[in-house]
């Protein structure tokens, strides 16, 4: 007790203590030499347990101060929030200075995935890729980086709503907001051009074979019109998945990562089973990557119904809403179709959580299991668990397979609608309007296609983010 003062009173970071034994005998001696020692006040609980400890040994960060936690998140964008972004959209680049080159890549490279050429031609030429020839994770895509915006937008939504009116959806929203707005803006360029082709390109085209006197120019025209319309249709389609799968890879790296350490910090986890907090690492995390990855394509369906709406009523006259009524009509079918796949979900979901769980026990106390001979008993509870789960998992294979076989046969029965009532009225017909309204029924297929998908992905995500939220930290 060497230049200490008696009567003063000390603050002792509460961090300092290795254990609480230490920190008891410490004051002990204190007492005894009159010396008070008040611990400093922090927000970190000074009791550990062996799961907080092992993670402090592996380095990870536990503390439970946002401030402390998102430090350096001011530090991540100094040139601005969307530079990186600007620099992505320059047509060409040749830049070199990251280490991923998707990150070096034009909007060129980036639309066309040119920038996996390199990889490509290597696998070609040794015939395996090793884990030394692909490239080091970017920086844009680690869990790190991600985790921290992502956990600020939940302090501030906490902040604003408290903790238990914050939305976790509302925060995804706004961790994926400004590259979903992207991705649903080249969604509509994709659906405007697939549209454009068949709808004045082709017209013109199969108006221009019936016409007596050739005109090499303006054939010409149409089809390099019909060509542009395609590639702007293939190249827009491709950045939109670009854009989706890399927003998926970022917000589920920053949820799993998020959730991981929540966990860690967890004292309690009251209601939580620890299967449901395997089936929430394991596939509650891809759920969210698919959300991201396919969810933003429903927005491409109202547009194109309403235009090969208005399109086929110009061409055909009033019948042509037949077709349009027949595309109109499945899509609440099958987005209603789609709602009972996420149904069967949220049944199954529970229903998994029991049998990772019961499997878990099996594990723990093996020994206890074969000693009593109950090895018989718990395989039947184990396999009754499974049976109930494969029944809804086969319920919701059902409908997903609705949804998907029902999409090809719709251009056939809108066709078939619209081309029959048109010639029982006593209307004409002609070769170039049957086969334009037909390239037009097709165009407005993708978006038909895409919706089950769409639906599917949307509610399971809001499943999955009603599990997220775990228990408060003690």
């Amino acid at each position: 007790m060497k230049d200490i003062d008696l009567g003063k009173e000390y603050v002792i970071p509460s961090p300092g203590y290795r254990n609480i034994r230490e920190r008891t005998s410490l004051n002990q001696r204190g007492r005894q030499d009159g010396i008070k020692f008040r611990p400093e006040k922090y927000k970190q609980v000074d009791c550990q347990d062996a799961l907080e400890t092992a993670a402090r040994v592996e380095g990870l960060p536990l503390e439970s101060s946002a401030d402390s936690h998102l430090r350096g998140l001011d530090e991540e964008h100094p040139k601005g929030k969307y530079h990186y972004g600007l620099n992505l959209m320059k047509p060409i680049r040749t830049t070199s200075k990251h280490r991923h080159p998707i990150d070096n890549a034009g909007l060129f490279s980036y639309m066309t995935f040119s920038w996996l050429s390199p990889l490509a031609r290597l696998a070609y030429k040794k015939g395996e890729l090793l884990i030394q020839d692909v490239w080091p994770l970017s920086t844009h895509e680690s869990s790190e980086a991600n985790c921290r915006r992502l956990e600020r937008l939940w302090h501030q939504e906490v902040h604003e709503c408290g903790p238990d009116d914050a939305s976790l959806c509302k925060v995804i929203w706004n961790f994926c907001r400004t590259r979903l707005i992207i991705s649903i803006a080249c969604l509509m360029i994709t659906q405007l051009a697939g549209f454009s082709g068949p709808a004045f390109m082709v017209k013109h085209l199969l108006e221009y074979t019936q016409q007596m006197e050739p005109n090499l120019q303006y054939s010409l025209l149409l089809i390099l019109g019909l060509l542009i319309t395609e590639v702007v249709r293939s190249w827009s389609l491709a950045l939109t998945w670009a854009l989706n799968y890399r927003t998926g890879v970022r917000l589920r790296g920053a949820i799993l990562t998020m959730v991981f350490k929540k966990i860690l910090r967890l004292k309690n986890i009251k209601e939580k089973s620890l299967g449901e907090l395997i089936n929430m690492c394991s596939n509650d995390g891809q759920r969210m990557f698919e959300a991201a990855a396919v969810g933003s394509l429903l927005a491409g369906g109202p547009i194109i119904a309403i235009l090969g709406m208005v399109y086929n009523v110009v061409i055909l006259g009033p019948t042509g809403f037949l077709g349009s009524a027949v595309f109109i009509l499945f899509y609440p079918a099958m987005m209603f179709a789609s709602r009972f796949t996420a149904y069967f979900r949220r049944k199954c979901v529970a229903v998994t959580d029991e049998r990772v769980q019961k499997m878990n026990e099996v594990l723990n106390y093996i020994k206890f299991i074969k000693m009593y001979a109950w090895v018989k008993a718990f395989s039947q509870t184990v396999q009754k668990i499974r049976e109930e789960e494969h029944k809804i998992l086969e319920r919701a294979g059902y409908f997903q397979s609705i949804t998907v076989g029902v999409a090809p046969i719709v251009v056939v029965i809108a066709s078939v609608v619209t081309f029959s009532v048109h010639m029982i009225l006593g209307y004409d017909l002609t070769a170039a309007q049957a086969f334009t309204v037909v390239t037009v029924f097709n165009s407005m297929t993708f978006a038909l296609k895409v919706t089950p998908f769409s639906v599917k992905s949307l509610s399971e995500a809001s499943v999955a983010a009603d599990r997220f939220k775990l228990p408060r930290t003690v």
